[in-house]
């Protein structure tokens, strides 16, 4: 009776703290199209919800109808929504994630600059170390985490003006505050 009453409170511990996990790492996003006078294509929005936070992307197409994105992100206070910095969102182990998340997209643009169809448009990219805070950040339809960076060159190269590092959210969980 004693082994069972262990093992019965050890079995409920751990099921509560699982679903406190579960709950924690909950993912809400929403996406929503508005039309706008001055673009010609819809204008998108993608919020979502995170740990008290609010991730929004908002997409605005060019005169081809490529959509280039802006990533903003807010805490949500019980009194009000505040506009706050990438490093604001994680710990101070996060530069472990910020070299990571760097590595993957030198190891991306070294594999890239090999291709002979996009070597020219590579060579316009002057590649270094991103910061955290340069980064814009989604969620995928599969609850990871979406780290991106724009590297500022012309329209002529726009497929390879961005890059994308994705990342389970299983791998940033201890980066987080």
């Amino acid at each position: 009776m004693k082994y069972t009453l262990i093992i019965l409170t050890l079995l409920l511990t751990f099921s509560f703290k699982v679903k406190a996990q579960e709950t924690d790492l909950k993912i809400v996003c929403n996406e929503s199209t508005k039309k706008d006078p001055e673009y010609s294509d819809d204008i998108i929005i993608k919020t979502c919800e995170f740990k008290n936070h609010l991730f929004k992307s908002t997409g605005i197409a060019d005169y081809k109808g490529r959509y280039s994105y802006k990533y903003e992100l807010f805490q949500i206070d019980k009194k009000d929504t505040i506009k706050v910095k990438n490093s604001d969102f994680f710990n101070q182990k996060a530069i472990r994630l910020e070299k990571l998340i760097n590595q993957k997209l030198k190891t991306g643009y070294e594999s890239n600059s090999k291709i002979p169809e996009i070597s020219d448009c590579m060579k316009w990219i002057d590649f270094r170390y991103y910061e955290l805070n340069e980064f814009g950040i989604s969620f995928t339809d599969k609850n990871q985490v979406e780290f991106s960076v724009d590297y500022g060159i012309g329209s002529a190269c726009f497929n390879i003006s961005s890059s994308s590092i994705i990342l389970e959210l299983s791998e940033i969980e201890k980066y987080l505050k």
